[in-house]
């Protein structure tokens, strides 16, 4: 069952109106079944400019954005290091809680907001759109129906570039405090979220982490050996770095066939010992025209957290898998340290 536009709008509050908070308020206004009622920021440039174009309310502060009786919902996208405090103060008032990745800066953290928000009666659950893009549901359903047999082996790849106005723009993405850390918690966090979704919990982690970019506080190159419970082996690289920047990747091998998907291209290789095709991806809701592709997984992300809230069922991305992935990588931030 899909949500029902027909249903009063769950109103959200937005918290942070920077890129993603920018994109979040566009997809909620695409959204049917959802109303963007008000929003705050630090800046009062962004705040004015969603507000203007989406036509919210602009709240004076997290805490009356949070306290705002018309909304039911608050999306948090600030700045990682205010993922945990603000999730807290939804929880507080009694409002469902959307996150942007990661779901906290540590485990600890994301334990308590757990907790709170179980305890509160409210949802919960974290951007992960890389789940919703049609490469990354074939292989689901894949790994599902069994068409790769026994997988032993996984390989992600993820090489970004990002150059000195990535962090001019938003200096917390260079502070471990802010930001939780380098390219392992910033870009990583969304393959080894699938990495996890398809095979399920690690092991067994080892790490090593180095830093190229001069004056950079943190990693800006990583990789990993990674042992899962379900007893494959997986392979992480990831940089910041790479000049000038590729599609991540992240390929399965197993006993009955390969498959490699990537970000933004879906499959780029199947191959099956029993010459099966892929399953047909089961991408949830229509999209509505005019939609730009990159806000495709996104909207399908929303829609899904949504539906949860409307039928009382687990989203897709449930919060105890999102604290997995911060578990995994403040894992691999203590091996890489301890060697």
């Amino acid at each position: 069952m899909s949500p029902e536009p027909s249903l009063e709008p769950l109103g959200f509050a937005l918290l942070g109106c920077g890129l993603m908070g920018g994109r979040h308020a566009e997809v909620l206004s695409r959204l049917p079944g959802a109303a963007l009622r008000c929003a705050f920021d630090s800046d009062p440039a962004r705040l004015g400019e969603v507000c203007r174009r989406f036509g919210c309310r602009a709240a004076r502060s997290a805490e009356d954005a949070a306290a705002d009786s018309s909304a039911g919902a608050v999306l948090v996208a600030a700045p990682s290091f205010l993922h945990a405090p603000m999730a807290l103060l939804a929880a507080r008032e009694g409002k469902h809680v959307l996150l942007e990745k990661p779901l906290a800066n540590d485990a600890a953290s994301g334990r308590e907001v757990i907790a709170r928000c179980a305890g509160a009666g409210v949802a919960l659950s974290v951007i992960s759109q890389k789940r919703f893009d049609p490469g990354a549901l074939q292989l689901k359903a894949a790994l599902g129906a069994g068409l790769l047999g026994r997988v032993f082996l996984a390989e992600v790849a993820i090489n970004y570039y990002r150059d000195e106005n990535y962090f001019r723009q938003a200096p917390w993405r260079a502070s471990r405090a802010e930001s939780g850390g380098g390219v392992l918690m910033n870009q990583g966090v969304h393959y080894l979220d699938l990495l996890l979704w398809f095979l399920g919990p690690a092991a067994e982690v080892r790490g090593a982490v180095s830093t190229v970019r001069e004056g950079y506080p943190e990693e800006d190159v990583a990789a990993a050996l990674i042992e899962l419970e379900c007893g494959a082996l997986a392979t992480l690289t990831a940089s910041t770095m790479t000049y000038p920047g590729f599609p991540e990747t992240l390929t399965l091998y197993g006993s009955e066939g390969t498959c490699t998907i990537a970000e933004g291209k879906g499959v780029l290789r199947w191959e099956h010992k029993g010459k099966a095709p892929l399953p047909e991806p089961p991408l949830g809701p229509s999209l509505p025209e005019g939609l730009p592709p990159k806000l495709h997984a996104m909207y399908r992300n929303h829609w899904d957290f949504l539906r949860a809230v409307r039928e009382g069922e687990d989203p897709l991305i449930r919060p105890e898998e999102a604290l997995a992935v911060v578990a995994l990588i403040e894992k691999l931030y203590v091996d890489a340290r301890d060697r």
